[in-house]
């Protein structure tokens, strides 16, 4: 702050005292509303388990510390492995649901997402409650995050969400998914995979998505769920195939422009070669699709406070 600042702030401070005036200084009452999270326990990976009473978000306390996003040898928008430090955060267990979607709907008024059309899954947002909303755009999915003092997560913390600080192939581990355990993604007998071999698949019995956690062997070291398959999650980042060319080492700052906002995670429509965790593409931030959904974030801030 200049010395003439400093001479200003002064002045008005003094007027303000000697009228008995009622002046706010440098209050920002614009800010988004912060969740204030309720502890509710260890989760059996260890982690700090919270919900969100607004949206009844289970939120997960990731902890603070580097862990090397991205993968050499694989598509060129995934180099190079970089190290990235995140301070810690929130992320949700699950991915947002077509019940969470329609309270957030119904008490804004806000119209419901358009159906996605599944075969023998008719009127999909109204009758499938514990499902993954789809059919919402980026711009949908921050606004739900807004009225639920939330956001979405970056790119880099869902990414370290996912595979840990071990550098795991998925959230589960190095093993493909050879079999229907560990999560719903595309199946095909024939899938064709970075080494050049053909891998025999199992069903994971869902044509299109399936209940929100219900995928046990397939959840990440911290506890999350459908990291890898069921519905691509929209990330806050840009995208950008030279992000990590690009960007600096420490909190890992999202790109601020671009076409095409980051998804992350594959899904149902998708084969397995796209639920890796370090896998990323882009898509239109203007449009909904009936592959894709999100989960929510938020900081960790001193409203978050463990109970009893």
């Amino acid at each position: 702050m200049k010395k003439r600042d400093v001479i200003a702030l002064a002045v008005v401070l003094i007027i303000s005292l000697y009228f008995g005036l009622n002046i706010r200084i440098f209050k920002n009452t614009n800010k988004a509303k912060i969740a204030e999270l309720k502890f509710q326990e260890n989760n059996l990976k260890g982690y700090e388990e919270y919900i969100n009473e607004t949206d009844g978000s289970a939120m997960i306390l990731i902890p603070k510390g580097s862990f090397m996003m991205g993968e050499d040898g694989k598509e060129i928008e995934e180099e190079p492995k970089h190290e990235v430090y995140l301070e810690e955060y929130y992320i949700g267990k699950y991915e947002v649901t077509n019940a969470q979607y329609k309270k957030f709907c119904d008490e804004t008024k806000r119209k419901y997402p358009k159906d996605p059309e599944f075969k023998g899954m008719e009127n999909y947002f109204i009758n499938y409650p514990d499902y993954p909303v789809v059919m919402v755009s980026w711009h949908d999915a921050v606004s739900y995050c807004e009225w639920a003092g939330m956001r979405l997560p970056t790119e880099a913390e869902w990414e370290k969400a996912a595979r840990g600080d071990d550098s795991r192939k998925y959230p589960w581990g190095e093993n493909d998914p050879s079999d229907g355990r560990y999560c719903n993604y595309s199946f095909n007998t024939s899938d064709y995979d970075y080494e050049e071999n053909y891998i025999n698949r199992a069903d994971d019995g869902y044509e299109y998505t399936s209940p929100v956690g219900i995928f046990e062997w397939g959840i990440s070291p911290y506890g999350c769920y459908d990291l890898a398959g069921n519905v691509w999650e929209w990330c806050s980042d840009w995208f950008s195939w030279d992000a990590y060319r690009r960007e600096a080492k420490d909190n890992y700052k999202e790109n601020n422009n671009g076409e095409y906002k980051v998804i992350r995670g594959g899904s149902f429509y998708y084969s397995f070669s796209s639920i890796r965790s370090s896998f990323r593409v882009g898509a239109d931030p203007q449009f909904g699709f009936l592959h894709t959904g999100f989960r929510t974030a938020s900081d960790k801030t001193p409203t978050n406070k463990k109970g009893n």
